[in-house]
């Protein structure tokens, strides 16, 4: 026996060192899975906010919630906000239920587009301590599980393809041990919440939105793309993984060029609205086949780290899939609830006081968050200044300031006071600057949450002082109580 195992353990390395350079030397078969053509669009099928069932949502109480992302941590903050708003019971229109039963959209990048995928996919199985989300993600070390995967033998084989990379390897192991293999189409059977899940187009530097809206400009079905492929793309951090690719099928069905797009091109000199000038052609961008066969994404954040991109989009626009204009001018919205859940961080640096310049590393990790962190103020401060200009409008035509409500939406087409109905807006932001200099949540001030690393690997007992601080910073938000307060 003794002899019998000096004999096979050498063996054994020898077959394994035989298969890694095999890997190595040998192309493989190996490719991602390509998304599916269609070959005419079908503005009432496919996973759109107008497809969707409302489960009972009622447009008069529109909840937004926005994921940021940042690893674990994000997912464990957005979940806290999510454990908050089950607790919160509500009455509206007669009823009782959760505030989170009354929430329309979800709109969520990286770390956060795992708590949102999630509950749009399994809803009260999220917060099942024996099979939810905690369970297969918030207290597993996937960073840890996916670099072993990465020197499995036949791993190393399909790695040397080069149409198969390390985050096609990684959507798998989300798609086997997260979602189950569910798609899309599993998605829209749920119904509202509309899940908006976002990465970046490196090309164009934008959001990429997995919803039916977005992949019609390419001519395909999203109702047969998975789930963990669109969560993979939004948590696809650079340097770490390659771009996730998608085919473009833009010559296999007709577009007509939408209106919006036709006025914003008209705007030659910039003069109108800049920045739909600049959407529109970037839009347009996938129609034009021969220049983008081919779509090569990355981590939402890269674009906007907040998750915020396409509901600002939605409280500005008139040719969103679930425009905010068009539904409080149809008097459907009384209340309008934005709650943003942002897990930046703020980690303390020391490299100024040493005389040698940061290294590599460091300065990646400061070029890619610096921007990210300018971004997500600017965008926030754009939602706030856009409610501020509904209320100021509003409140201009009134005869009496005294009764209106406090927040005001956009006017209509037509203005008359009798026209006008008061709307209550509820602009909620949890973020880990929202506590106080001397307050400590579960035995931590500011300073420990700020300097939380961005990982897929957290300590439970990291994770559950995530979870708690948000609901901590919910009860403190001035909004939020003011919402809660109404509706009990």
């Amino acid at each position: 026996m003794r002899n019998h195992i000096k004999f096979t353990t050498p063996l054994r390395i020898i077959g394994s060192l035989f298969l890694i350079a095999v890997s190595l030397l040998l192309p493989s078969c190996a490719t991602y899975p390509q998304n599916a053509p269609i070959k005419e669009r079908n503005l009432d099928a496919g996973y759109r906010f107008n497809t969707l069932k409302d489960n009972g949502n009622s447009d008069s109480l529109f909840v937004i919630l926005a994921f940021s992302g940042g690893g674990t941590r994000a997912a464990a903050l957005s979940y806290g906000v999510m454990e908050k708003l089950q607790e919160t019971t509500i009455e509206w229109e007669g009823r009782q239920k959760s505030l989170l039963d009354e929430v329309d959209v979800i709109s969520s990048v990286s770390g956060g587009s795992f708590t949102a995928a999630y509950y749009g996919l399994y809803r009260e199985r999220l917060f099942d301590k024996e099979d939810g989300f905690e369970k297969h993600f918030l207290y597993r070390n996937i960073q840890g599980k996916i670099t072993s995967l990465l020197f499995y033998p036949s791993n190393l084989i399909r790695l040397a393809s080069p149409t198969f990379g390390r985050i096609d390897m990684a959507e798998e192991f989300y798609d086997e041990e997260i979602f189950e293999n569910k798609t899309f189409e599993d998605l829209k059977e749920k119904g509202r919440p509309f899940i908006s899940i976002n990465s970046t187009d490196i090309t164009t530097g934008t959001p990429f939105t997995f919803i039916q809206n977005q992949f019609d400009l390419i001519c395909s079905d999203l109702d047969k793309f998975k789930v963990a492929r669109a969560v993979a793309a939004s948590s696809d951090f650079p340097v770490a993984f390659p771009p996730l690719q998608i085919n473009n099928y833009a010559d296999t069905c007709e577009y007509p060029k939408p209106i919006w797009i036709q006025v914003a091109e008209m705007d030659k000199d910039f003069a109108a609205n800049p920045r739909r000038n600049i959407r529109a052609r970037k839009t347009w961008s996938y129609r034009d086949v021969k220049k983008r066969p081919y779509i090569h994404l990355l981590d939402g954040g890269l674009s906007d780290n907040i998750g915020l991109s396409d509901p600002l989009t939605a409280l500005i626009s008139n040719s969103h899939p679930y425009s905010i204009p068009k539904k409080i001018n149809q008097r459907k919205i009384k209340k309008l609830v934005v709650i943003i859940v942002d897990a930046m961080t703020a980690p303390e640096e020391n490299f100024e006081l040493e005389q040698s310049p940061p290294g590599l590393i460091k300065v990646l990790s400061i070029a890619t968050g610096v921007p990210m962190g300018n971004y997500t103020f600017s965008t926030i401060e754009r939602v706030k200044d856009q409610f501020k200009r509904w209320q100021k409008d509003r409140r201009s035509l009134w005869n009496n300031p005294r009764n209106t409500f406090k927040h005001c939406p956009p006017p209509p087409d037509k203005i008359t006071e009798k026209s006008l109905r008061p709307i209550d807006l509820y602009p909620i932001y949890v973020g880990f600057d929202q506590i106080a200099d001397n307050e400590t949540y579960f035995g931590k001030g500011r300073d420990w949450y700020l300097n939380i690393p961005t990982s897929f690997k957290l300590p439970k007992d990291s994770v559950d002082k995530l979870r708690g601080v948000a609901g901590k910073i919910l009860d403190k938000s001035e909004p939020y109580s003011a919402l809660r307060d109404c509706l009990n």
